[in-house]
């Protein structure tokens, strides 16, 4: 069964969007061979559920404040949907 990990989204100055999707498969499943059609297809599916998923929970406002990191020229915030505890 296929899984999708991590989906990272990078706005690049020329205004590219650059999708990076990880994933986990068991070895009954694996992957069709890098850069190919279907693997691109496979992974540009995974992509959009994934995101999907993530703006229906933004759009619940059922959020958390995960923690963060900075340093002094870039801030990293983590929101995280469907926790148990309330936001503060």
């Amino acid at each position: 069964m296929t899984q999708l990990r991590e989906l990272t989204v990078t706005f690049q100055p020329d205004a590219t969007l650059e999708f990076a999707v990880t994933y986990a498969h068991g070895e009954a499943d694996e992957p069709p061979n890098p850069g190919t059609k279907k693997r691109t297809t496979s992974a540009a599916r995974m992509a959009a559920h994934g995101l999907r998923d993530a703006l229906a929970h933004l759009e619940q406002g059922d959020l958390v404040w995960g923690g963060f990191g900075t340093n002094m020229k870039v801030s990293r915030d983590t929101l995280v949907a469907n926790r148990k505890e309330k936001a503060a």
